[in-house]
């Protein structure tokens, strides 16, 4: 699909218009592998593209323009300099991300290559700003994109206090949006969207990891999950629905021991996609929320994402906004002039 031609993310509660899902490689890409490691991966991605394409039915049929990622039929630009597979794109949450007008990626491939392309190409063609991060200089390049929360007049970047050179240009970068922003710096080591949720003015959705916002988000409501949702057994840090765990690990961490991440201390509950004050997309049903979704005149869309364990991947994680309509809005007026501010809650 065609991308709207704009950029533009002041809030991230404002209505969504264009965004970018990620996607797994094709079949075709795990040709070079034995016959029992193939069958895996084509499994793992039949099972992944089928919840992909429900997901993105859904944010269309609420108007959103959805962006996929192209791929060649050449496998070596997605190698990495011993020749194993880089991660696929799944996740744009994690190196794609818009503030007010421009769009940073930082890029994941050493050959250069960059699934979403076509899509840079058509914004700069329309003079839209895409900034491509030079790890070696770009201070942005050390900031964790899923800890940055975007809220109109103020923003909030949570750092990994263990990491110095995180904390170093976390401020940095802080320095820099300061012209324009209220700047609030954190150091949970959070990635935010696996524990809240903003969903409209005045109300969020939390998960028991952070319980406290009288200082970032003040005066707001939050409404907390009850308790820890249940995740499948495992003996291992990937799970896939109906996998034999002892035939599967050998030839799943061959290929993929890179890819996999810690499922099992994220809260997908949380980790939604907003579409905007009446509609939200959800991973799995919970009668608590929904009902208090009812309550603030808010729609849960039920988009099913059972690779979310093999992935480490909730819906959130999965995209990237590259378009919310509506101005800069300063939800909190008295808060004071633009700078940087320390938040310890």
């Amino acid at each position: 699909m065609k991308t709207l031609g704009k950029i533009k993310h002041y809030s991230q509660i404002s209505p969504l218009k264009e965004i970018w899902i990620g996607d797994t490689y094709p079949e075709l890409f795990y040709k070079q592998f034995d016959n029992r490691t193939e069958d895996i991966f084509c499994k793992i991605t039949e099972r992944t593209q089928k919840e992909l394409k429900n997901i993105c039915k859904i944010l269309e049929g609420l108007g959103v323009n959805v962006i996929r990622p192209e791929f060649g039929t050449a496998i070596d630009p997605y190698l990495d300099q011993r020749g194993n597979l880089i991660k696929p794109p799944m996740c744009p949450a994690d190196w794609a991300m818009t503030i007010d007008d421009t769009l940073y990626i930082n890029p994941q491939y050493h050959s250069g290559v960059e699934p979403f392309q076509h899509a840079i190409d058509s914004y700069r063609n329309n003079n839209q700003k895409v900034v491509i991060i030079d790890r070696s200089k770009d201070p942005i390049a050390w900031v964790n994109f899923p800890c940055v929360v975007r809220m109109g007049k103020d923003m909030f970047i949570d750092y990994d206090n263990s990491r110095p050179e995180f904390k170093k240009n976390a401020i940095i970068v802080a320095e820099q949006l300061s012209a324009n922003h209220r700047v609030h710096i954190l150091n949970t080591g959070d990635h935010s969207d696996g524990v809240f949720c903003p969903l409209k003015e005045k109300e969020i959705l939390s998960s028991f990891y952070r319980n406290k916002y009288d200082k970032s988000f003040p005066s707001w409501n939050v409404t907390f999950l009850d308790e820890r949702p249940m995740v499948p057994n495992h003996n291992n840090n990937w799970w896939v629905p109906g996998a034999h765990y002892a035939n599967y690990n050998e030839e799943i961490v061959k290929v993929a021991e890179n890819w996999l991440g810690n499922p099992w201390e994220t809260i997908f509950s949380v980790n939604c996609i907003l579409v905007d004050e009446k509609n939200i997309l959800v991973i799995k049903e919970d009668k608590k929320v929904f009902k208090y979704f009812e309550s603030i005149g808010m729609t849960p869309h039920l988009a099913k994402f059972d690779m979310c364990y093999f992935w480490d991947s909730g819906l959130h994680c999965l995209s990237a906004d590259v378009y919310r309509e509506g101005p800069m809005i300063d939800y909190w007026p008295n808060r004071g002039n633009n700078g940087v501010y320390y938040i310890n809650e």
